[in-house]
């Protein structure tokens, strides 16, 4: 008997663990081959290639397409002979798999307020229940390393993350970004939301702003590695991240 309770605090039972995996959401994708699992059939994006997927080391061999590039929206049809459905949830629903018979458990991803110990702890839940091996102890390690490299660098500046998009500079809320979260319980001061001309700084210390292609003066980039939700990935970033802030 295979039994787990979701990030929706649904619990689902099944006659025996899921062997053949479908994962609907491309964040889903690629947290859940960091943590070791390997789907069958899974969604992919515009770009197999994409930062958030290559990060983690994915691989598409072998794994079945579930979206199209121009429509992230899952063919159920293509669902036939798969144990089990992992869809992306913010705690109340699945987001996009819909009312189907098949089995299916939501996985927590940048619910509001969720830290990425939250959903590491989730995550790697989950992907012990589905038979995958426990994090590389020498990776969490290293992130807890590099947290303890942001707190010591953190306190003094005050930073944003930010999209430049239409003419205009947005900082993203920090509630809805695990990092940020994170950075918050390190002590990094953050910049509230808001948008404004992109010639105008925001109130912050640090800006970074979204790489695609738009220069502004005196920020620094992110891309979406900052997506790429494992531990040794992390662990890169947030000891760049201790750098930008003592520069």
């Amino acid at each position: 008997m295979w039994r787990y309770t979701d990030g929706r605090g649904v619990e689902l039972t099944l006659p025996r663990r899921p062997e053949r995996v479908a994962v609907v959401d491309l964040l889903a994708t690629s947290t859940l081959w960091a943590a070791g699992v390997r789907p069958i059939a899974a969604a992919l994006g515009e770009n197999p290639a994409d930062d958030c997927l290559s990060a983690v080391g994915f691989s598409a061999r072998g794994v079945r397409r579930l979206d199209t590039v121009d429509d992230p929206t899952p063919r159920l049809e293509l669902l036939h002979d798969v144990d089990l459905v992992v869809d992306r949830t913010h705690g109340a629903t699945l987001m996009s798999l819909g009312d189907t018979a098949l089995p299916a458990v939501g996985l927590t991803l940048k619910a509001p307020g969720q830290s990425l110990d939250a959903l590491f702890a989730e995550v790697g839940a989950l992907a012990a229940a589905l038979g995958a091996a426990r994090p590389d102890p020498a990776a969490v390690a290293a992130y807890e390393e590099a947290k303890e490299r942001v707190r010591a660098a953190g306190s003094t500046r005050s930073v944003g993350f930010a999209f430049a998009r239409h003419g205009r500079l947005a900082v993203v809320e920090p509630e809805r970004y695990p990092w940020l979260v994170t950075l918050g319980e390190l002590g990094v001061r953050l910049a509230p939301a808001g948008r404004r001309p992109l010639d105008e700084k925001p109130d912050a210390d640090v800006v970074l702003v979204f790489d695609e292609g738009v220069d502004v003066p005196g920020a620094h980039t992110w891309t979406d590695r900052w997506h790429a939700f494992d531990h040794a990935v992390y662990a890169e970033l947030f000891t760049e991240f201790a750098r930008v802030l003592t520069c």
